[in-house]
């Protein structure tokens, strides 16, 4: 099984699962992180057996060569792959399940050893105590960024997956704040609202994509080699025809074309938070078992009773992008700047909706899209 493979089908994943939930989702800013939810999907498929497994595996896109205890490897990697003490990326991950229910040891090391995930019971019949550990837990992971991620608790709750994602970095070159001012930010073909849009003129990695009829920027990180990446359409109107071509796009072919241009950058700050249950997204992507009464996690649990469906995948996001840097609970880089104007001085203005994502060569941390203030 080589390595690549594994990312492109992680990166496949991502864009499907946006494309799913952001279809939908048209009106209303979105930010979510496809690396959580595929661990947590990960471990999931880990501790499935039968059709429950089968979806699991076909959605995710694992091979259907590689064992379960490959995939286990490859997210394990994936885990270490950032170096931690540089920056701020907590991804934390935890299965809670119904404090009777016997959970077998293996499934549990494997959950700790390479998910990073511990497994917890709760007795869920107390909804009020189970939603507060369930709560305090995440808001311990993300630094106080991310609250309440449970409202409420379904009445035969057996399972529950429960991930959440903090980021946290500089840009780094980060915006003067002098020069943010408000600009126009377009929503439909005759609609704008003024918003705080941030300017700076600079070198950046930059690439048109006619195909797609947009264009990108992307920024760099300070001490981290993932970058932030904004798909803007060329009309006002284009996110929804952008996001549908996005869908399984391969990001390397995407970043083989970014040129080192001079460009004139125009961004809005933004900042919000983003909540759902994933389950109905899932379900159009073909994960259905896992859901249904006819679930089988028989890796999971000794004497495995029948029901132990999910009930809710939860998924919780905060994003903040401001001229310091981005803050999101969900290497150094210096640039010579050539003395001599450029010759072909390009623009970008994201004064209307657009897409962005956190990347590396690994894996795609959060995706979203800006449609309103």
């Amino acid at each position: 099984m080589n390595h690549s493979n594994t990312i492109k089908e992680r990166n496949l994943f991502a864009t499907e699962l946006f494309q799913t939930l952001a279809t939908d989702r048209q009106d209303e800013n979105v930010v979510i992180s496809p690396v959580s939810v595929q661990l947590a999907l990960g471990l999931a498929y880990y501790g499935a057996e039968g059709r429950t497994a089968t979806e699991l595996q076909r959605t995710l896109h694992v091979s259907a060569k590689e064992s379960k205890d490959g995939l286990a490897e490859s997210y394990h990697r994936l885990l270490h792959s950032y170096i931690k003490s540089k920056t701020v990326l907590e991804i934390a991950n935890k299965v809670y399940t119904r404090e009777k229910l016997k959970v077998t040891p293996h499934f549990r090391e494997v959950a700790e050893k390479y998910f990073d995930s511990g497994v917890e019971g709760l007795n869920f019949d107390n909804e009020d105590e189970a939603l507060k550990r369930i709560n305090d837990w995440v808001k311990e992971k993300t630094q106080g960024k991310i609250e309440h991620v449970v409202e409420a608790l379904e009445p035969d709750t057996n399972v529950a997956l429960i991930n959440a994602i903090y980021f946290k970095a500089r840009w780094a070159r980060p915006f003067n704040d002098e020069d943010t001012k408000d600009r126009a930010f377009w929503l439909s073909e005759e609609r704008s609202i003024q918003v705080p849009t941030m300017f700076a003129d600079n070198w950046y990695y930059y690439a048109d994509y006619p195909e797609l009829d947009a264009k990108a920027i992307e920024l760099f990180f300070e001490n981290i080699n993932m970058t932030m990446w904004f798909i803007l359409p060329n009309k006002r109107t284009g996110l929804q025809q952008l996001e549908q071509q996005l869908k399984g796009v391969d990001f390397k072919l995407l970043e083989d074309r970014w040129q080192w241009q001079s460009v004139s950058v125009y961004l809005p700050k933004f900042k919000f938070e983003f909540d759902t249950d994933l389950k109905p997204t899932l379900f159009k992507m073909g994960i259905k078992a896992m859901f249904s009464d006819a679930a089988d996690f028989s890796n999971i649990f000794d004497e495995s009773p029948i029901g132990t469906r999910i009930t809710q995948v939860q998924h919780k996001t905060f994003i903040d992008v401001n001229e310091i840097g981005c803050e999101a609970a969900g290497v150094s880089y210096a640039a010579g700047v050539p003395m001599s104007l450029p010759l072909d001085p390009k623009t970008f203005v994201a004064d209307h909706p657009f897409v962005f994502l956190i990347r590396d060569q690994h894996a795609v941390y959060f995706t979203g899209h800006i449609v309103k203030f």
